[in-house]
């Protein structure tokens, strides 16, 4: 295997590991009832739901350039 195939793999095993980091065994899933209860609580203080979840998407997509990045 080349140093870059090497480098390619490191990054794809961390982040599959960072996938597998949340299990539901651990944190167990969130209903559609709790979902809409959150967006009341979030909507009361100014925040939407979908301002939340692209928060959480930039996140995760910020930390998985970074590991692509430094693969590449």
């Amino acid at each position: 295997m080349t140093d870059r195939e090497e480098r390619l793999e490191d990054a794809l095993l961390r982040i599959k590991a960072w996938a597998h980091a949340y299990p539901i065994t651990v944190f167990l899933p969130v209903t559609e009832g709790d979902l809409k209860i959150a967006a009341t609580v979030l909507k009361a203080s100014g925040i939407s739901m979908d301002a939340l979840h692209a928060a959480w998407a930039r996140h995760i997509l910020h930390d998985i350039t970074g590991i692509i990045d430094e693969a590449l």
